[in-house]
């Protein structure tokens, strides 16, 4: 077995970039390959360290070394560089009192790609460390201050990703000489802690093949290689990274929207999400359903006691009573809690209303702005009731897409009407979403679909629901008419649009998973003559139980 140790920084703010590293350089690993993963850690919650613990399988070793943040109080920090980012520094100093002779150190927003072993044994060749030239400041070494004859000799580097001989660090004291020059010499650093490290490391460097840290600058070739042979390595590179580095400001998880690894990125982060246990479940409700939603819940939380809720209201001008009845529901069960997220009506002034569909309805589209933490919910109506465990939708894959939804039971012309010609006229109902917040975000979603909205208020028929699919009508996948079983399916009220749906409507009816009671008239009315009101009273009656000691 080839034992290796890999470095990293992150405080709680970068968990889950911290664990997408750590789980993409586990997926890539040669399986003949341990690794020791030491994390210097800013105050890492249990959880997230349990989290990391999984992720090692037992295989692998996860320990952390806990710094003082203080003691970097000296140090410059911005928006994008916490001081965090210096613990790097010092960690080679700590690591040669445990006996280690090298150490892969790796920043937490990238993809690993590549067997990191083979990184972990690149040749050095007497330089203190490896690491790939920043090509925006390939020639900065004069900027720091450096020798002209060692600024003529060597590149200024990247420091998301290095390779580190332990014991040539400590033998030339480059902690404390960094150090030094982040107190001494802080009026030429623009880079903070990558300044410093290549002012104090300039000729001692071995550079090494790009695809080891492709950086956004090379992806997108914003700067002249350094001459025609590395021209050809940042080809190679590109063509076939080892380690994306998503550097710069804009970032994956934030607001980045053009990456040709943006999509793998996010499904990283879903993955994540999915293997959490916990289900984030977003609905829209006014005082008129209040009952019907605290039935919702009610429905999800029987079908499921093993995976965490986490309920999140945007309320339509709810009363207090309304309020202590969702949370007598909640209290009751141990695997739940529940958010009230207040709407700022404003952005929705121009919204089409009816006496059925009002502005709440629109609420689903502000969402993933109210909620900038939550990565993956499912948004459902209040009229919907769960027949099934939600775990098997939460893990559905959304393949590339902003959401997964089902196909409309009863419009299908909708596209066409508002003008909208492509060759898949599939139309969704937006009243059961599984949303995929991340990638909604990054493709500035919320402000297109509201733009719509104020821009062609006499297409909207269907209000919300015309809008998002006008803005989403390429970006949702397909899921079966059980996750969303519509009246017009329950009641074989219509003809399917297309014939390979008749199979999978009967499935549907037979079995729903979801039952979305839409239309007029809903199971709380006495006239109801819906086949699964039952179904529904089940549950209500529920509502009023007695809370169990």
């Amino acid at each position: 077995m080839k034992n290796i140790n890999v470095l990293l920084a992150a405080d709680e703010n970068y968990a889950d970039q911290l664990q997408i590293t750590i789980k993409t350089t586990l997926e890539n690993l040669n399986k003949k390959t341990r690794v020791n993963f030491i994390v210097l850690s800013n105050n890492l919650s249990s959880a997230t360290m349990n989290a990391l613990e999984k992720l090692a399988h037992g295989l692998h070793s996860v320990e952390y070394l806990d710094l003082d943040p203080t003691a970097f109080n000296f140090c410059p920090t911005n928006s994008h560089i916490n001081k965090t980012a210096y613990y790097r520094i010092v960690a080679p100093k700590l690591l040669a009192k445990r006996g280690l002779d090298r150490i892969v150190y790796l920043d937490v927003d990238l993809l690993v790609r590549h067997d990191l072993t083979e990184l972990y044994n690149c040749e050095l060749n007497g330089n203190i460390i490896g690491a790939v030239i920043d090509t925006g400041q390939a020639f900065a070494l004069d900027r720091l201050g450096v020798d002209p004859v060692t600024a003529a000799s060597n590149i200024y580097f990247n420091s998301g990703i290095l390779v580190i001989d332990i014991q040539k660090w400590n033998k030339h004291h480059i902690t404390e000489k960094t150090l030094n020059y982040i107190k001494t010499q802080s009026q030429r650093i623009i880079f903070h802690d990558q300044d410093a490290l290549n002012a104090v490391l300039a000729g001692k460097v071995q550079m090494l093949h790009p695809k080891w840290n492709l950086q956004n600058s090379i992806i997108f070739r914003k700067h002249r290689p350094i001459n025609e042979a590395y021209a050809q390595l940042i080809n190679e590179a590109i063509k076939n990274p080892a380690i994306v580095h998503f550097t710069t400001h804009e970032k994956p998880w934030k607001t980045l929207s053009e990456h040709p690894y943006l999509a793998e990125y996010h499904e990283e982060l879903n993955e994540l999400e999915m293997q959490r246990g916990v289900i984030n479940v977003i609905s829209a409700a006014n005082s008129a359903f209040i009952e019907p939603l605290a039935t919702s819940y009610i429905s999800i939380l029987e079908n499921d006691s093993e995976n965490q809720y986490n309920f999140y209201l945007l309320p339509d001008h709810l009363e207090h009573h309304d309020m202590l009845l969702l949370g007598s529901v909640i209290s009751r069960y141990d695997n739940a809690t529940i958010q009230i997220v207040e709407v700022n009506e404003d952005l929705l002034a121009n919204a089409v209303e009816s006496d059925r569909i009002l502005k709440s309805a629109y609420y689903r589209i502000l969402a993933p702005e109210l909620l900038p933490a939550v990565k993956r919910a499912i948004y459902l109506d209040c009229d919907i009731i769960c027949n099934t465990n939600l775990h098997e939708l939460w893990q559905t894959s959304l393949e590339g897409n902003v959401l997964a939804a089902v196909e409309d039971a009863g419009f299908h012309d909708r596209l066409e009407h508002m003008g909208i010609t492509r060759d898949n006229s599939k139309y969704f109902n937006s009243g059961m979403m599984l949303i995929d917040l991340v990638r909604w975000r990054s493709r500035a979603t919320t402000q297109r679909v509201l733009d719509y909205i104020n821009n062609n208020p006499e297409k909207l028929r269907f209000h919300d629901q015309d809008a998002l699919n006008a803005i989403l009508h390429d970006s949702w996948l397909h899921l079966h008419p059980q996750w969303n079983a519509q009246s017009n399916i329950i009641f074989d009220a219509l003809v399917p649009p297309r014939t390979e749906l008749l199979q999978p409507f009967a499935e549907a009816r037979a079995n729903p998973k979801l039952i979305h009671f839409c239309g007029h008239v809903k199971p709380w009315h006495d006239d109801s003559t819906h086949p699964y009101t039952d179904v529904y009273l089940k549950y209500h009656e529920k509502l009023r139980a007695p809370v169990q000691a």
